[in-house]
């Protein structure tokens, strides 16, 4: 017990030393180095990230209305109706739509959910037509087509909420559009 050393409290380990049997000092905090890499590249990171975001702040989400809503077929469990929507870009640049998952709600109730995968291109402060099919269950419908029966010839509010998926932009952009349509007189049967 001649080498025996008094006691002495435990340092952090940013830059701390240590002792070693021969006397010679260890550095302990080898650390240091890779914390000052983390650091900078947090840094990196959330500078690039506000960059991203402040040219991405003045892009609107395109505008999404209800151009035509058309029963094109009828069957015993369901039936299929053609929907074209009119999406407007309200930007100074051109958009183009990867997908729209959007939701029809008539009268306040969910009427169905569409989806479209075939990309479309917005010219810059102009609009596209996007055509869609949609398809509903003849149980839902049968109990909406009744409650529409009470006023017959009435125009029907209608909200159109959902989202588009646009290239070059990490996020959807969300839109939400209420407005009111006349159901079609005729209705094909097939």
């Amino acid at each position: 017990m001649l080498n025996e050393r008094p006691a002495t409290p435990l340092r952090p380990l940013w830059g701390a030393t240590r002792r070693a049997s021969s006397g010679a000092a260890i550095k302990l905090g080898g650390n240091r180095p890779r914390m000052r890499i983390a650091a900078r590249l947090c840094l990196l990171g959330l500078l690039l990230l506000n960059s991203a975001c402040q040219t991405l702040s003045g892009l609107e989400a395109p505008e999404v209305n209800l151009s035509t809503l058309s029963l094109e077929q009828v069957g015993v469990f369901e039936q299929q109706w053609r929907v074209v929507l009119r999406a407007r870009n309200p930007n100074d640049r051109d958009l183009t739509l990867k997908s729209l998952d959007y939701e029809i709600f008539i009268n306040g109730e969910r009427f169905a959910r569409g989806l479209t995968g075939e990309a479309t291109v917005l010219p810059a402060m102009g609009d596209a037509l996007v055509s869609t099919r949609i398809t509903t269950s003849l149980l839902s419908t049968l109990g909406r087509l009744q409650s529409l029966q009470e006023h017959p010839g009435a125009p029907l509010d209608y909200r159109l909420k959902g989202s588009a998926r646009v290239a070059g932009v990490a996020f959807p952009l969300h839109f939400d559009h209420q407005g009111r349509f006349q159901l079609p007189t005729s209705i094909p049967v097939r």
